[in-house]
């Protein structure tokens, strides 16, 4: 069989139900994941400091732990350590979200006078499809390279505006999207005028009943169809057995970037 050669990295899509190596393989080398993360990122490392990992120019940079979600705890440690340093600006990178971290995160930031963006981290998937064809691992990769090649197709979204409500009666839980608002980009300009409902923006959603904290496990989710270019913006979900769950929401806009939320309800 002859090999063939592809112009681009291939993109596959991302499937959710399976686990990576990779992030059991950086919990036990968290120096090699923070490397990892922030040349990545395209940013310098940062020595000396607790929370503030890496710096772009003049914006701080924290990298979120691995299979948990960022915490306003950890935002508060970031911003506190901004203005011991005079730093008025940070990009907190994560994988996945507390539900009370976004609006809350930007008015504490905002109180220090720190220009705060929560920026989330491409899938492993993603991160692992832009270096098919390189062949290298990327802490050997030239940043030049990186800049260059990598950053066509790992992109850093600044995250969404999530808000849902959450409704426990008995042992039946219901989730309500009830505002979903996108960061200004170039791209959502051109589409602005034809949005009526920024909930439109969303392409699709879904949830993990009891999430465990590593795999993301999709056992309800909506799509925008042609028919229907609306996802439902409510999902149910009746429980066996009372007790405390954890839920993970998994939000994909029209332009393919993920907004995780974890949520905690006692049914």
């Amino acid at each position: 069989m002859s090999a063939r050669k592809y112009d681009k990295p291939a993109r596959p899509f991302e499937l959710w139900n399976i686990g990576n190596y990779e992030t059991v393989y950086w919990q036990e080398r968290e120096d090699e994941y923070l490397a990892f993360m922030l040349k990545l990122y395209q940013a310098q490392p940062l020595r000396d400091f607790r929370y503030l990992h890496g710096r772009m120019g003049d914006r701080a940079v924290h990298v979120g732990p691995l299979n948990a979600p960022v915490t306003m705890g950890e935002v508060e440690k970031v911003v506190i350590e901004c203005r011991a340093n005079n730093f008025n600006k940070a990009d907190i990178l994560g994988w996945e979200w507390s539900y009370d971290v976004n609006e809350l995160a930007k008015d504490l930031a905002k109180k220090n006078s720190v220009d705060l963006k929560l920026i989330q981290i491409p899938s492993v998937n993603e991160i692992k499809s832009s270096l098919v064809g390189l062949d290298l691992q990327l802490l050997k990769i030239r940043d030049d390279v990186v800049a260059k090649e990598l950053s066509k197709y790992v992109k850093f979204p600044e995250v969404a505006y999530l808000e849902i409500e959450t409704k426990v009666k008995d042992n039946e839980v219901t989730l309500k999207i009830t505002d979903f608002q996108l960061a200004p980009t170039a791209e959502l300009a051109e589409i602005a005028s034809r949005v009526k409902d920024s909930r439109e923006l969303i392409d699709y959603w879904a949830v993990d009943w009891d999430y465990k904290g590593d795999t993301f496990h999709n056992q309800w989710q909506s799509f925008r169809v042609k028919k229907n270019p609306k996802v439902d913006y409510e999902a149910m979900h009746t429980y066996d057995e009372a007790g405390e769950y954890q839920l993970m929401v998994k939000v994909v806009d029209v332009f393919g970037n993920d907004t995780n939320k974890i949520i905690k309800i006692e049914v």
